[in-house]
């Protein structure tokens, strides 16, 4: 297969042994021959011209060229192979020659056919390492716009995740604006209970914190506390509003709030409607076992539904309700509340309750 044509820079200062040279590179159809006789000539050939090989003599009128041999090497912005051509056979000036760069060496007299192999054997050389160094920069190309396309995939990706988000906090403020909305409903009914649900909420939060809860999950609590009676919503205003002592049939009926509390939040979600559902099942459960709707025992109740106990008995005793004749006061709910410890409640979220009674006590508010 005819090869491409190359250019082959001839730098030697004897214009016979130049010429015989330039003769011998001719007759081969695909080398194309530049001419010089002097370092600066060649210098200006090599910057100005594409160059695929160079023959270069080692002694030169105006610079040696050896130190030729650097500069272009120094100088390509390819590999370009370089020979040397010298009449010395000396190791020194060989070596001389391999330090500055030179790629070969050809020995004076030059035989033709030792010439043309060695020049195709560099020429090969070439090509090969331009196809390096294309795949080399075609590599460099792709690998610049697989970090364009990274960055501005990574780009949407973080948009896509600030979207999201802000999507999921706005599912979260919706479920907790309805939540609390829920919560208050109650107040339409009755404005004692609408009351009782906000503090027995700010009570949760306390003893949630005194407690050990995380501060993410004692926020959960409060959130949720208010939808602890909502199932009160399903009981008749002639039982919930009695003022008088309730019959057995009716104060079942009281009882079923529970139930119906956690029939309204049934299936939850989120953690936050879960932790809803367990306090309007469960607050009234005792830690003895003998509450109600299930009759759970101990750590059976779920630690919300604990906590939410302590803080609905506590609100009630503290605060006039629809069914007491007088009100009391957070002394006599302290009381209540300490004494209540293993039977009623939790010792723990008692003991939780107690660390945080001054708090709770301060923030206390009357209708």
């Amino acid at each position: 297969m005819e090869e491409k044509a190359t250019t082959i820079l001839v730098v030697e200062d004897s214009s016979a042994a130049r010429e015989l040279l330039v003769a011998y590179l001719e007759q081969e159809a695909d080398f194309k021959v530049i001419e010089a006789g002097d370092a600066a000539t060649a210098w200006n050939a090599f910057r100005s011209t594409a160059v695929d090989l160079v023959l270069l003599d080692v002694m030169l009128p105006d610079e040696s060229g050896i130190d030729l041999c650097r500069r272009m090497k120094s100088a390509a912005p390819s590999f370009v192979p370089i020979v040397l051509v010298t009449a010395v056979s000396g190791t020194e000036e060989r070596v001389r020659g391999l330090d500055a760069g030179a790629d070969d060496f050809l020995g004076k007299p030059i035989l033709r056919e030792e010439l043309i192999a060695r020049t195709r054997s560099h020429l090969r050389t070439k090509r090969m390492m331009d196809k390096i160094e294309e795949y080399r920069q075609e590599m460099a190309r792709f690998n610049q716009r697989l970090k364009e396309e990274v960055d501005f995939r990574t780009v949407q990706l973080k948009t896509a995740m600030r979207e999201l988000a802000k999507a999921k906090d706005e599912v979260e403020r919706t479920t907790r604006e309805i939540i609390e909305r829920l919560g208050v409903a109650a107040e339409y009914r009755d404005s004692e209970t609408g009351h009782h649900i906000r503090r027995v909420s700010r009570v949760v939060h306390s003893i949630s914190l005194a407690y050990g809860l995380p501060a993410e999950d004692a926020e959960l609590l409060r959130l949720a506390a208010p939808m602890h009676d909502i199932g009160k919503m399903g009981v008749r205003d002639h039982v919930l509003f009695k003022p008088a002592q309730l019959e057995e049939g009716e104060a079942e009926l009281i009882r079923q709030h529970t139930v119906i509390g956690a029939e309204i939040l049934a299936s939850p979600t989120t953690k936050l409607l879960s932790i809803a559902q367990q306090m309007a099942r469960s607050h009234h459960e005792r830690w003895d076992g003998r509450g109600y709707p299930d009759g759970l025992k101990g750590e059976q109740i779920p630690l919300p539904a604990r906590i939410c106990a302590v803080a609905d008995v506590y609100d009630a005793v503290s605060f006039r309700r629809v069914y007491h004749s007088t009100s009391g006061s957070p002394e006599e709910a302290f009381r209540v509340i300490i004494e209540g410890a293993g039977s009623l409640f939790d010792p723990k979220v008692v003991d939780a309750f107690r660390k945080a009674f001054e708090k709770i006590s301060a923030n206390g508010e009357r209708p």
